[in-house]
């Protein structure tokens, strides 16, 4: 059995304007770019979740329009999931990788299938980091301070979600309306994937890497 691809994206973004929309790699953008990364992988199907009118279905990719009440940052998030995953028209069975363009480096939805399917357990891309970290009331997070300072190599990881694929039976996702089902393992990426799109900077580090990827 494999696998139906789900992803998402509006015409507005606060951060940095269009960034769904405008010319990421070879005349595609990161919504274009993420489509064909799923397809490639072996998507039987991808569905897109948005507001934009201006895109026509193809024969494997159907755009589902989205409504502007769940298209802007006032309604809460887990609300824009729920009517994501209910507006999908498959089965509670059916397994979907679900993901967000903004993960443009991370495309290796073959073996984040083939990761559940050996495992019978639902997948969540995850990126371990063991760096040290410190929360906004200046406290540390995965270290003590002071003479019980720990190295790094024996800090406790600490997991960087950067939405980049889930992949779990939809009815998971419809039970929680959101990106992490109750159960799940974590699907380790590499900090080059795990790249997170949301400001101008962030979306030219992306392109940088992504075309020395093409150039290696």
């Amino acid at each position: 059995m494999s696998f139906i691809g789900s992803t998402l994206y509006k015409k507005i973004s606060e951060r940095y304007p269009n960034k769904n929309t405008k010319e990421f790699v070879n005349k595609k953008s990161i919504v274009d770019l993420k489509i064909h990364q799923l397809l490639a992988s072996g998507a039987e199907h991808v569905f897109v979740s948005t507001d934009d009118d201006t895109v026509k279905n193809s024969e494997n990719v159907t755009y589902i329009n989205r409504p502007q009440e769940f298209c802007n940052n006032e309604v809460n998030f887990s609300f824009v999931l729920k009517h994501i995953f209910n507006s999908l028209p498959i089965e509670d069975d059916q397994v979907v990788i679900h993901t967000s363009p903004c993960a443009p480096l991370f495309s290796r939805y073959d073996e984040l299938h083939s990761s559940f399917k050996r495992s019978n357990i639902n997948q969540v891309v995850a990126h371990p980091s063991i760096h040290y970290y410190l929360n906004n009331n200046k406290l540390p997070i995965n270290f003590i301070p002071g003479t019980w300072h720990s190295s790094s190599q024996n800090l406790t990881q600490v997991f960087l979600h950067p939405w980049a694929g889930t992949c779990a039976p939809i009815g998971d996702l419809r039970e929680t309306n959101y990106v992490l089902p109750l159960n799940f393992d974590f699907f380790n990426i590499s900090q080059f994937e795990a790249i997170d799109i949301d400001t101008k900077e962030e979306f030219e580090i992306a392109q940088l890497l992504y075309k020395s990827k093409l150039t290696l």
